[in-house]
């Protein structure tokens, strides 16, 4: 029996907001007993689903995190995955300031009661990153224990995001607009990223991804992006840092409010978030408890990692997943 590999039990769970809509939780844990440590919330990115962060056995973070005990709860935001559908009424659309105001609130609300813990983890890859980041700055750390962030750049002004000002000719032209959201990303990604090598590497290392676990990403987890999230990410970019969607609130020149325990993960060949960017970061933030880990052979890992081979690389599992389950454990608020 020791031999065996550990039953993780999976329950779908919904969090209503205020507003009414539903987000799906894949709640992962080893049997149905209550856990010695704090619930993990998992945050996926722009682009992709709640997939993405549980994609197999061999390329899940959440698998990995509970089989080391924790309370995983694997979000998918509005607009994506089991979340994709808004209920009657509900807004059609939307951007991250909702996100960060509505939705973070009602799952941090929602896994307190199901886990009896008045404080979670919460572990943001990109987009789930920044949204934590908003979030801190914006309400301060209500019922958050520390932080992990992967990928996850508040500036967009280094040179290597240089290619991301493409995107902005989408502002120019509501026609190539319309085009974008009505093929959108999963048939664009599929379309695009395996063909223009130029492309891939924007997204990943492909020395870095086995060819198996490249077809499942952009079969499995690739999801359409909101035109007001789209809106959102471009004056971003635009602006060169992570603001309000009115442009009127700077989440960037608030991370000093970000002061519970962070871990900062980024990769040496990350182009969307260089490393340069996530070490901006690590300066800006309020936390005295905070941890920078920047992978590649610099820092004597088998890879020089990219975006997406953060989660889904060749060795994540056996680099990167073990530095964030180490981490969390050391500041796990439970005795």
């Amino acid at each position: 029996m020791s031999g065996e590999a550990p039953f993780i039990s999976r329950e779908l769970h919904w969090a209503v907001t205020d507003g009414k809509f539903e987000l799906a939780l894949e709640r992962l844990r080893i049997g149905k007993k209550a856990q010695r440590r704090l619930p993990v919330v998992l945050s996926h990115g722009f682009f992709v689903n709640s997939l993405f962060l549980n994609l197999d056995e061999d390329h899940s973070l959440g698998q990995y995190l509970a089989k080391e005990g924790f309370d995983v709860w694997n979000l998918s935001f509005r607009g994506a995955g089991r979340s994709l559908n808004p209920l009657k009424g509900t807004p059609k659309s939307w951007n991250l300031d909702d996100m960060i105001d509505k939705d973070l609130s009602a799952v941090i609300r929602y896994i307190q009661k199901e886990s009896r813990s008045s404080k979670i983890n919460w572990v943001g890859y990109e987009m789930g990153g920044l949204l934590a980041y908003g979030y801190l700055g914006k309400k301060g750390g209500s019922g958050l224990n520390a932080l992990v962030t992967i990928g996850s750049p508040a500036t967009f002004t280094h040179p290597h995001q240089e290619p991301l000002k493409r995107l902005l000719k989408l502002e120019e032209s509501p026609t190539l607009k319309k085009i974008f959201l009505s093929l959108n990303g999963p048939f664009l990604g599929r379309l695009l990223i395996p063909l223009v090598p130029k492309i891939e590497r924007l997204f990943y290392n492909p020395e870095n991804i086995e060819d198996e676990v490249k077809e499942k990403l952009l079969e499995d987890t690739l999801t359409e992006i909101n035109p007001g999230v789209l809106d959102h990410l471009l004056l971003m970019i635009r602006r060169g840092e992570f603001v309000s969607a009115k442009g009127d609130f700077s989440y960037w020149k608030n991370l000093d409010k970000v002061q519970l325990p962070l871990l900062l993960i980024g990769g040496e060949k990350d182009t969307l978030a260089p490393p340069e960017a996530i070490r901006a970061v690590h300066r800006s933030v309020g936390s005295a408890d905070r941890t920078l880990r920047i992978f590649g052979p610099g820092s004597k890992d088998s890879a020089a990692y990219g975006h997406i081979d953060l989660i889904l690389g060749r060795k994540s599992k056996q680099e990167i997943f073990p530095v964030i389950g180490r981490w969390l454990k050391q500041r796990d608020g439970r005795e």
